[in-house]
């Protein structure tokens, strides 16, 4: 029944067109030959001289760094004010949705709320910047009511938060969620209204530095 209802929330969030732009893989304009030729040179001037294996030891290394810190989510601050505000979720169905088993649980075309079909969402989001002092004392003192949290961060290093509030970190890459939820201003916590088909949505307000 999760799963399903993430399905929801997933197709919720993405964008409602898309366009078929075909395949340019073999395209190339005289910018990007260009572009490509300087890239190559400079990725050949910076591992002169080093072993394959040094290589790639060195690529790994920063591929690991990139996924322990993502790119931020642009647009986002932090104030002294706290709001909360209800989020309806109903959202038009692009194309049929099916669980795990094949069964259409959500036609192309339907207005759905994920409520409808989960009437009970029992988990709270918590959106923060994890390198902020502030946002993760504020994290530590938060008393969750659900069965499930989980704390999603808009920047910051997944390892250390991890290590800083002992427990799973997750990561809102490209900014999907907080899109979705129209959230402006951390820390964030998003959960449902009490007896309500909609989500309440808090910023909270934070002391300066």
């Amino acid at each position: 029944m999760k799963t399903m209802l993430t399905a929801l929330l997933l197709a919720a969030a993405l964008p409602a067109t898309a366009a078929n732009l075909g395949t340019y893989g073999d395209t190339w304009g005289i910018a990007e030959h260009d572009l490509i030729g300087v890239m190559k040179n400079n990725l050949q001037q910076h591992f002169a001289g080093q072993s394959p294996e040094a290589v790639q030891q060195e690529m790994q290394k920063r591929a690991e760094e990139d996924a322990l810190r993502p790119p931020p989510v642009e647009g986002l601050v932090t104030a002294k004010e706290t709001h909360t505000r209800l989020f309806d979720p109903t959202f038009t169905v692009t194309k049929d949705l099916a669980d795990q088993n094949g069964t259409v649980f959500a036609r192309k075309g339907q207005q759905v709320n994920p409520f409808d079909i989960i009437p009970v969402f029992d988990e709270t989001l918590y959106f923060i910047d994890g390198d902020d002092e502030r946002q993760i004392a504020w994290m530590k003192a938060q008393q969750t009511t659900t069965a499930v949290r989980k704390v999603i961060l808009v920047n910051g290093n997944v390892r250390d938060s991890a290590g800083a509030l002992g427990e799973q970190m997750f990561f809102d890459q490209t900014g999907t969620l907080v899109r979705k939820f129209g959230i402006k201003q951390i820390p964030a916590r998003v959960t449902q209204a009490p007896g309500k088909k909609l989500f309440s949505i808090t910023e909270y307000g934070l002391p300066d530095r």
